[in-house]
């Protein structure tokens, strides 16, 4: 009798064990992930459609997609409004123009001949992206011939965000402060910020343009050719007037003879009026 006892909890044992080791195996895939909205998510079998004879695409338990007999059907079309695409082929799901509503969780359930696979579940997270904006200002530096260049990233207001410099830079916080040299050419610059409720980025390009500043420390280089040329042309304007006197005394003395000889020509003509 305690023979037999023994025997049987040993047997239910065993049954428990391969039932739960069956479970986990059946629950054995699962992943994370996380989009942007707007973007898509793939939900792939992985297995070869000749290995399975039906399978559910279901989101937070509920069936919106089925493959039977060499097809994929959608069963529940208005859950996404038309923006799920099927490849029969791979035998996929794709949803596309991710909404943040979409966010949740999403399994594949697969039968082969009569066996269970593992279901593949997919937690989902989507995200909604930050407008971002990049304020970008400089001064020139005469005295070392550079731009002290500041830039400030700015993301909505209501929110709490962190910010992430990179590119020609690599800082944290919503401002960077460096310096640039014309030599330097073209920079990229791209901000990205995160919050709770989304993701964005954006990207700015600097040159140091030599330029009179805000406080007028110095002056680029086109004004001051244009003040070289005025200086010239004023060093050179006394013997630019010594030329101008000389050529109108010049005139003025070729010009006398004519008159003195129409003169002596009129005075001719009357005398022999008479």
């Amino acid at each position: 009798m305690t023979t037999s006892l023994l025997r049987y909890r040993v047997s239910s044992c065993r049954a428990v064990l391969l039932v739960l080791c069956y479970g986990l195996s059946v629950l054995a895939e699962e992943s994370t992930v996380r989009r942007a909205a707007g973007s898509s998510l793939i939900l792939p079998l992985g297995y070869p459609k000749e290995s399975v004879s039906y399978v559910q695409w279901k989101y937070e338990g509920s069936t919106f997609a089925s493959y039977r007999n060499g097809q994929i059907r959608i069963t529940n079309e208005l859950q996404f409004s038309g923006r799920l695409k099927v490849d029969n082929e791979n035998l996929s799901v794709e949803l596309t123009d991710l909404q943040l509503r979409d966010s949740g969780r999403y399994s594949i359930t697969a039968d082969k001949t009569g066996d269970q696979l593992p279901t593949k579940t997919t937690s989902l997270t989507v995200y909604g992206l930050l407008k971002m904006e990049i304020e970008s200002s400089q001064t020139w530096k005469q005295s070392t011939n550079s731009c002290e260049v500041h830039l400030v990233c700015r993301a909505p207001k209501d929110q709490t965000v962190s910010y992430r410099w990179s590119g020609y830079k690599m800082e944290s916080g919503d401002q960077l402060n460096f310096t640039l040299t014309p030599a330097d050419g073209d920079v990229t610059l791209n901000c990205t910020a995160s919050s709770s409720l989304g993701n964005g980025s954006n990207t700015t390009i600097v040159k140091c343009r030599p330029k009179e500043s805000p406080t007028g420390e110095s002056i680029s280089g086109a004004p001051l050719s244009v003040l070289s040329l005025l200086s010239s042309l004023m060093a050179a304007s006394p013997f630019l007037l010594v030329s101008i006197i000389l050529g109108v005394k010049c005139y003025r003395a070729r010009a006398k003879p004519a008159e003195v000889n129409r003169i002596w020509a009129v005075r001719e003509a009357g005398e022999a009026d008479e």
